[in-house]
């Protein structure tokens, strides 16, 4: 904590001029933060979800449901438990809607797959994540002194799921991909070039009515803020530039609703609902 302290010290003394935006940037957060609605964000969030034809509160009492029967604490602390959890829980309650192939690009620890192979029982999930050799996989999210710890984690929570298929490879290689799939989760690296081209495939690879989902659309940030793992603006600026070239539609919804991680908009978060137009 206090090495990561004066780290921080260190590198605004070497960009001194950032220093006030920062200040200003900090002010206007806990302005933001005090005088944030959660109820108004909520009520938002109902309705982008009825407009993409999904029930949001019958998608948290299913979640709340799996969850329960996973033995998982529904009030448990993961970074990476979000919105899109309530979106696919949502999707998976549609009628009349066949989904039997899903494809999620970016396994991570294996709990998403899981949770899709319990609200999709009668499909099958294919989960693809770089090979746990690769220089890219083992630096990224803190994995490099806990690596076989986490590997071991990935393996059991797959392992709970009788329909999950893991494949080792680069989400790249999709581009030679044959299979067909009902719905493709997007969730590996969110920059340059590697986002346009998950987007890209999964277009490719997408059947004719089939939902692409994208997680952590930024729609306010610079290139200069952007990076090639975590934080960019690379998904919104690929989406927009498909959508204006009307090859699909999309829409956001809010990936936390909670005031710290919503109330300012470089912050905030999104998940996309992609529909592939389909030209005849």
């Amino acid at each position: 904590m206090i090495k990561h302290f004066f780290i921080k010290i260190i590198t605004n003394l070497r960009n001194p001029f950032e220093i006030p935006q920062k200040i200003l940037r900090k002010i206007n957060f806990f302005f933001k933060l005090r005088n944030y609605d959660f109820n108004f964000y909520k009520n938002k969030q109902q309705d982008i979800f009825y407009s993409s034809g999904l029930n949001r509160e019958d998608g948290i009492k299913n979640l709340n449901d799996i969850k329960k029967k996973l033995s998982v604490n529904t009030n448990i602390k993961r970074d990476m438990s979000s919105e899109h959890e309530v979106m696919l829980s949502s999707i998976s309650l549609i009628k009349n809607l066949k989904i039997e192939n899903i494809l999620e690009v970016g396994t991570y620890d294996g709990f998403n797959a899981l949770l899709l192979s319990k609200l999709f029982p009668n499909s099958k999930i294919s989960t693809i994540d770089l090979p746990e050799d690769d220089k890219e996989f083992i630096a990224s999210y803190k994995r490099k002194n806990q690596l076989i710890e986490f590997i071991e984690n990935r393996k059991k929570n797959l392992s709970l799921g009788d329909n999950i298929e893991f494949i080792p490879m680069n989400s790249i290689k999709l581009i030679n991909h044959k299979k067909k799939y009902d719905l493709i989760w997007i969730d590996g690296a969110h920059g340059y070039p590697i986002v346009s081209i998950d987007i890209i495939n999964a277009m490719n690879l997408i059947n004719d009515n089939g939902i692409i989902a994208c997680d952590d659309i930024l729609i306010d940030l610079n290139h200069q803020e952007s990076d090639k793992i975590y934080n960019s603006i690379a998904a919104y600026e690929t989406l927009s530039e498909l959508k204006k070239q009307k090859l699909i539609d999309f829409q956001l919804i809010y990936k936390r609703l909670n005031a710290e991680n919503n109330c300012v908009s470089h912050r905030r978060k999104f998940i996309s609902i992609i529909k592939k137009i389909n030209k005849e």
